[in-house]
């Protein structure tokens, strides 16, 4: 990782191109420096000028009294490039290149590479080029070619982003969220997320991080930073774009046909505990009750509302979450029938409005008396807030009321944004009470609130354990390989590791064929074991329960003649659910696996959920439960239970297995795995290496 002192911490800042022309992009930059009380030395190179903005300047950077910390080049891209050579020359160690070389009447492409290159040479931390700019607000640091109101206070959430249009709109948020750091990427020649990540997570004032990510290209750094964000308890909300479909029609196995870029980053950020979110509003949202709300003991919720309607908009809303409504005791259902009007019921969520009677102090006594139940954990006013509404006051001042005797996250919410007064959600803020905008995206960060607090670590054991076994020969059957493992061979492999298998034998002709059904029992199932067939099904490869000698002659014969003689005889077993379990390697971030409902039609029902390699019982038994088919696992509607500890032990040695050879390995396809109350048994399985 590179330091990023130099840029997001300098001491001295000079501006080449700085000018005292209104409206100029040099001029911005030398007076959004000016204007914000940038405390270090801060001067302009210009050929023409002696000053800007009260500030000395000179004709060369060589003319300086000495070598700033960051250059900030507000410059045409033709002079960039000799630029940032002499400021390497002359020993400045970060820059901010807000050029773009990639389009315009300057267009050159090649110029990035090359700003890459010099950065390298010289050691120098480069933002850009095509960058909004870096703030470093708690250091009155703003470097920007736009106009920055130097009203924007400091606060304790980093933003980080590559979408200049992001920069702009959430760091001039009217929520009266203040950030600590807003760094715009640009097109991340030098510096990428993984960089400004570690950076802003060691500095003290940083309490979370908001980043807003269209590619990695530093993974281990950007892993290497979510483990220091974890190590250091701070959430990073991430929204990652640009997640498609290509590269999934090239897959060999169902696993590379299911995870694409979606389920990659899914399991890398579920691994590291990164809240994911989906939208902007969702990010902001979350972006402020993270910065208000410090923590919570549980997910239960005591929701106060306005409206029935709304009421049940929310429970719809909150079912598809992890959102729990608490529920009352006994001492709080009836000192709320005290509080409330004759009629209304002491439900979670509470409608308290009735008739409208007495408002301010209805509401403020139920939230108070909500807060005290021990089996909330949140208190959430649900009212709208209207603009020209005379009750919109009402709820706020019972809020204000109520919160000196709360000692639980009181957090409000609107349900329809578009008709909420600013100046009351203003009011709520300014005595640090959230205000969530929006039914969903506010559940959404609730629910994101509680997953975070509630996360479990990663299995740190996994990789230590995978890389202290020794398994020279899987590793050389690997690597002798450049096309799929036969079926055979892969369950070999596996079963080296303790995934459990079936029985079988590999034959090449009839008599081979009767013998080994005779050895393994009948029945028995036959298959092709031609290398080239990857999906038996789909060429009618496969025949099922083979009761006698003459039914495998006749399904031998039949494979024989229509694909070819290699033929696998295997044992026949019936009964319980069939899963996926799977593994693709992620060009960046290696192994990830997949566990889903398995069988024929995996790719219609997409059932799966994706981790990285795990071997904790508890985390795998929970991405179990994640499945919309886990009950089938569970004796619903009369099957009988399936034995789940075996399958989550065969799980973990799958991950062990993925581990160690993980350098060797492009898809792992284990379809269908069986499990039931007797155990489990891979019936099926495909090992595609990767070529190198």
């Amino acid at each position: 990782m590179k330091n990023l002192d130099a840029l997001l911490n300098a001491r001295s800042v000079a501006v080449v191109g700085a000018s005292d022309k209104p409206g100029s992009f040099g001029g911005h930059v030398m007076r959004n420096l000016v204007e914000f009380g940038f405390p270090g030395d801060l001067f302009g190179v210009h050929p023409k000028l002696s000053q800007v903005y009260g500030r000395p300047c000179y004709p060369s950077l060589g003319e300086a009294p000495h070598v700033p910390d960051c250059l900030a080049l507000a410059v045409a891209n033709h002079h960039l490039l000799g630029m940032l050579e002499h400021a390497g020359e002359e020993g400045v160690k970060a820059a901010v290149v807000f050029g773009d070389p990639t389009v315009g009447a300057g267009r050159d492409p090649g110029l990035q590479d090359q700003i890459a290159g010099l950065a390298d040479r010289h050691g120098m931390a480069i933002c850009g080029p095509n960058a909004m700019g870096v703030y470093a607000l708690h250091e009155r640091l703003v470097i920007s070619g736009y106009p920055v109101d130097a009203g924007l206070s400091a606060g304790s959430t980093a933003l980080i982003t590559a979408s200049g249009t992001v920069f702009d709109a959430l760091s001039q948020n009217n929520r009266h969220v203040a950030f600590s750091h807003v760094i715009s990427c640009g097109n991340e020649a030098v510096l990428g997320a993984a960089e400004y990540l570690y950076h802003v997570l060691q500095q003290p004032q940083t309490k979370a991080v908001a980043i807003y990510l269209e590619t990695v290209r530093n993974p281990h750094g950007f892993v290497e930073a979510l483990e220091l964000a974890r190590h250091k308890d701070i959430p990073v909300i991430a929204l990652k774009v640009g997640l498609s479909e290509q590269g999934r029609a090239m897959a060999q196995a169902h696993t590379g046909a299911i995870a694409g870029n979606t389920e990659t980053y899914e399991a890398l950020f579920d691994h590291y505990g990164v809240v994911h979110v989906r939208t902007l509003d969702e990010m902001m949202d979350t972006i402020e009750l993270f910065s208000r709300v410090q923590h919570t003991d549980g997910n239960r919720i005591a929701a106060l509302m306005e409206s029935g309607g709304e009421r049940s908009l929310v429970v719809d809303l909150a079912q598809d979450l992890n959102i729990a409504f608490s529920n009352f005791s006994e001492q709080t259902h009836s000192k709320l029938e005290d509080i409330l009007e004759e009629g209304v019921t002491p439900a979670n969520p509470l409608d308290a409005f009735g008739s409208g009677h007495d408002i301010e102090r209805v509401y403020s006594q139920c939230l108070e008396v909500m807060s005290t139940d021990p089996d909330t954990d949140l208190v959430l006013l649900a009212v709208d807030l209207v603009r020209d509404s005379y009750l919109s006051p009402m709820y706020v001042n019972a809020a204000l009321a109520a919160q000196p005797n709360i000692d639980k996250p009181l957090v409000a919410m609107v349900n329809l944004t578009a008709g909420a007064n600013i100046e009351l959600m203003a009011t709520l803020r300014a005595n640090n009470i959230p205000v969530l905008m929006g039914t969903h995206s506010a559940l959404r960060a609730l629910s994101h609130l509680h997953d975070f607090r509630a996360r479990t670590g990663p299995d740190n054991a996994l990789r230590a354990h995978a890389e202290t076994s020794s398994h020279p020969s899987a590793l050389e059957t690997l690597a002798q390989h450049q096309a799929p493992l036969t079926e055979h061979d892969s369950k070999l492999l596996l079963y080296a590791f303790g995934v459990p298998v079936t029985d079988e034998t590999v034959v090449a002709n009839e008599t081979e064929a009767v013998a080994a059904a005779e050895a393994i029992g009948y029945p028995v199932v036959i298959k092709t074991a031609e290398a080239t067939v990857l999906h038996k099904s789909d060429v009618g490869g496969i025949h099922l329960r083979l009761e006698d000698q003459d039914a495998v002659l006749d399904a031998y014969r039949q494979l024989a003649d229509q694909i070819g003689p290699q033929a696998l005889v295997q044992e026949m077993i019936d009964g319980g659910t069939e899963l996926l379990l799977g593994m693709k390697s992620d060009p960046q971030f290696g192994p990830i696996i997949l566990i889903g409902l398995g069988g024929i039609f995996v790719e219609v029902y997409k059932d799966v959920v994706a981790t990285l390699p795990t071997t904790d019982p508890d985390r795998i038994l929970e991405l179990l439960q994640r499945l919309q088919g886990y009950p089938l696992l569970t004796g619903t509607r009369g099957r009988a239970n399936a034995d789940l500890d075996a399958l989550v032990d065969t799980i973990a040695k799958f991950s062990t297995f993925v581990t160690a050879c993980a350098d060797h390995l492009q898809e792992v396809d284990v379809n269908p795995l069986l499990v039931s109350p007797d155990g489990v048994c891979a019936l099926d399985a495909l090992i595609v290496p990767r070529k190198h």
